[in-house]
């Protein structure tokens, strides 16, 4: 099943009186159950996409279906919000309770549970991003990873079948980062899709799938290795190689093959 089909995808949005071209072309497509990495520069249009997948921008031209649902359709774009979840940027911009066990109970009292079984899932969820302890704690006093994997959990309350993790690590420290990507890829052993959108070379090389915008185009959608070492893009975009690819490169420049190239430091280290 496809999660996200998009052929031809154009948005404009309105700027005053004129109205701006910010998605153009975009053809995808993400199947249920996959990890894809969503990169470019700021102001490449990421936003804009993701806003269009959840149902929060109208498709200005071309296709798109999430969820098996047209999102032309103004009932489609209010129902697919359940099935596709954000995560966003700032942990803090996200609760609506005064406590965890408050901030999912949101979710689900909207889903008209019954109260046994919605305190029963409340602490199901919690224990699952791992804040059981932290159930009746003023939201005020957790960390930022700790409220990051609050916005998870309130995801999975309603039961989404594809999160989108918006820079959900960029304004996190290294433990906040490791916390929500290791719950993330979690999620998605399980079989829920994951959309991850980021900046940071590293995430960008531990993803079996990248996507690159630039101007509002898809500018590139296959693997790592190829992206960072044949295709040419990340130095045409100015990107800083990291220090692995950087070995990686002198490597392949003495004949190794592609597939053996290092991504990521644990696998440099096994080479060496």
């Amino acid at each position: 099943m496809k999660m996200i089909r998009a052929h031809n995808l154009t948005l404009s949005l309105r700027d005053g009186q004129r109205r701006l071209p910010v998605l153009q072309g975009i053809d995808i497509h993400i199947k249920q159950g996959e990890w894809v990495a969503l990169t470019g520069a700021n102001g490449c249009g990421k936003t804009s996409l993701i806003r269009t997948f959840n149902g929060l921008n109208t498709p200005s031209a071309g296709s798109l279906s999430v969820a098996g649902l047209d999102m032309r359709s103004p009932q489609n774009r209010a129902a697919v919000k359940q099935r596709v979840q954000l995560v966003f940027q700032n942990p803090e911009a996200q609760t609506v309770g005064s406590t965890p066990f408050e901030d999912i109970a949101f979710g689900l009292e909207n889903r008209g549970l019954p109260r046994n079984l919605m305190i029963m899932r409340i602490r199901e969820i919690l224990q699952q991003v791992g804040l059981d302890h932290k159930a009746e704690a003023d939201v005020a006093t957790l960390s930022g990873g700790e409220r990051q994997r609050l916005a998870v959990g309130s995801c999975l309350a309603l039961e989404a079948d594809m999160i989108i993790f918006d820079e959900a690590t960029s304004m996190l420290d290294p433990a906040g980062r490791r916390d929500i990507t290791e719950l993330a890829q979690g999620l998605w052993r399980s079989g829920t899709t994951v959309l991850w959108v980021t900046q940071r070379m590293e995430e960008l090389a531990e993803s079996p799938r990248i996507a690159v915008l630039g101007g509002g185009q898809l500018l590139y959608d296959g693997d790592p290795r190829t992206l960072f070492y044949t295709s040419g893009l990340p130095d045409s975009l100015g990107w800083v190689p990291a220090p692995v690819v950087s070995v990686g490169r002198l490597l392949h420049s003495q004949g190794w093959p592609l597939h053996l190239l290092p991504l990521t430091e644990p696998q440099l280290e096994e080479l060496l």
